[in-house]
């Protein structure tokens, strides 16, 4: 079908064609465009659910499913979700035997590992329907332990490697708190972009942090620690946890992490920072004022009830003698913030990626569950490109391409623009279920099968300026002088170079808009 200059560009990109494709692939046919947009859209997809580590490599073949980890292939016919599979995962990296040798103890004896296996597999059981259809069910606290240990050690085997020392570890009770927080900690990196070196903590000639984190990003290199306090503890001091991290010898930028393992984090979060301003002017290490470090304090409540439903990870981040990254520190205008961004950039990507990558993926390919387990009487899913029938003004079914699409939340409806045979645009709506509404609040970008930019609402200033950073970064320098030359400082504007000129521009937006 050919393509009119005032269409719907078939890329996806919501432009006119004449405005966005036209003339610049015209030995390209449309529908190979099209095809690289969905392959594009499905990529970042799968970093959303995945983050920025290797992506889940898996196929199914003569009735297997087959799931590759590292230089490893495993392999079963059971294995529906990618859940099934972590559920198999770890019983596999403990070992058979030792699991068996675990469930010959009474159960208050038994490693905390099978005590979870046991309360999760009974949880599961009671929600089982029986038909073979896939069951879902909240995380309970047991469940959340169990498959998270799991998909953090999948990550540092297909990403980097599992020590065998670090498997002893996880088996040993007396150690197994630490060794669990540091595949926490190792999975978190993973997930936002970072290359890990793995010390050999065996050399005893001298101490080390865990391991070294190099952001992919930049370059950068951070000696990274992770200590974790034993459940229990009614009170949040981490002295001992700090003092201890920073001790260790550390080659580059400190990064670390401390689990303060308690059930009312929210409520001490205050509490939790005085000490730590405490401990900046007091610490020492011998003899010596205590050096700067990234502190990420975290806390994982879900094992303090382990057969109720999970409640959520919580944490912040804080620049243990480094001020323009403090819990605490005043922002006075927007140039403060992108500055401290720019100065600490992998630390608000690190941020950024443990808040958006915290559930972890259900499904082989990176699909939404919503769609990639629904049954065989739900609605076809609304894709750019594709044809659908659809009713013309009289009301007789016809056949349209579905071009372009916007959600309305509020009505719960798919606005849609179909263009049919005869080249003429119609708008449809279609109702959206509650399970195809999750879909789209996890990933409304893509959620039409090609990046479709979507209405979202921002969360702080600093989210309104990279919005308008974002519409506005491509805009030739004459445009955004049209844009500012009503301002009194117009005659300082237009010396500016190209990247501050946008800045500047965006800065005024966000004021502009906060001011009303």
């Amino acid at each position: 079908m050919k393509v009119g200059r005032n269409d719907p560009c078939p890329c996806g990109s919501g432009k006119k064609y004449k405005k966005c494709c036209y003339g610049k692939n015209d030995s390209i046919p449309a529908e190979v465009l099209l095809e690289f947009e969905r392959m594009k859209a499905k990529q970042s997809l799968i970093e959303k659910q995945q983050g920025l580590g290797k992506s889940i490599i898996s196929i199914e073949f003569k009735g297997y499913r087959m799931v590759a980890v590292g230089n490893r292939l495993y392999y079963s016919q059971k294995w529906k979700t990618f859940h099934d599979f972590l559920l198999e995962y770890i019983r596999l990296i403990f070992g058979k035997e030792w699991g068996q040798a675990e469930f010959a103890k009474p159960f208050e004896e038994r490693h905390p590992v099978i005590q979870w296996h046991e309360i999760a597999h009974k949880y599961m059981k009671e929600h089982q329907k029986g038909n073979g259809t896939i069951n879902v069910a909240p995380m309970t606290g047991a469940m959340s332990a169990y498959i998270n240990l799991s998909y953090n050690l999948y990550l540092l085997a297909h990403n980097v490697e599992i020590q065998e020392r670090l498997i002893r570890r996880l088996k040993d009770i007396s150690q197994f708190r630490g060794a669990q927080y540091e595949t926490y900690v190792a999975a978190e990196f993973i997930k936002a972009g970072f290359d890990l070196e793995i010390e050999n903590e065996e050399d005893n000639r001298t101490t080390h942090c865990e391991f070294t984190a190099i952001s992919q990003k930049t370059g950068k290199r951070y000696s990274t620690e992770a200590k974790a306090r034993q459940p229990g503890k009614k009170s949040t001091n981490i002295s001992n946890q700090l003092y201890n991290a920073l001790k260790k010898q550390a080659k580059h930028e400190r990064i670390i992490f401390i689990d303060i393992n308690i059930t009312d984090f929210l409520n001490q979060v205050s509490n939790i920072v005085g000490e730590i301003k405490r401990s900046e002017s007091t610490l020492t290490i011998n003899g010596n004022p205590a050096p700067s470090a990234y502190l990420f304090i975290t806390n994982h409540p879900f094992e303090y009830d382990l057969e109720g439903i999970s409640e959520h990870r919580a944490g912040f981040a804080h620049g243990f003698k480094i001020p323009d990254f403090s819990f605490d520190f005043k922002f006075t205008n927007i140039r403060d913030v992108l500055e401290a961004r720019e100065n600490h950039q992998d630390m608000f990507d690190l941020i950024k990626s443990i808040c958006e990558h915290e559930e972890i993926p259900s499904t082989f390919d990176g699909e939404h569950p919503e769609f990639a387990f629904a049954g065989k009487d739900a609605p076809p899913r609304l894709i750019i490109g594709k044809k659908y029938i659809i009713p013309d003004k009289d009301g007789q079914n016809i056949e349209g391409v579905l071009v372009n699409a916007t959600v309305s939340e509020t009505e719960k409806k798919v606005y849609g623009i179909y263009r049919t045979t005869a080249g003429q645009q119609l708008i449809c709506t279609n109702p959206i279920s509650d399970e195809e509404l999750i879909a789209y609040r996890r990933q409304p970008d893509t959620f039409f099968g090609v990046t479709l930019r979507q209405t979202r609402k921002v969360k702080d200033p600093l989210d309104l300026f990279d919005f308008f950073y974002e519409s506005y970064k491509l805009a030739p320098r004459e445009r955004l002088l049209e844009f500012v030359k009503n301002r009194p400082d117009f005659n300082i504007l237009q010396k500016l170079n190209n990247k501050e000129l946008l800045i500047s521009y965006c800065e005024g937006l966000v004021y502009s808009a906060m001011a009303k």
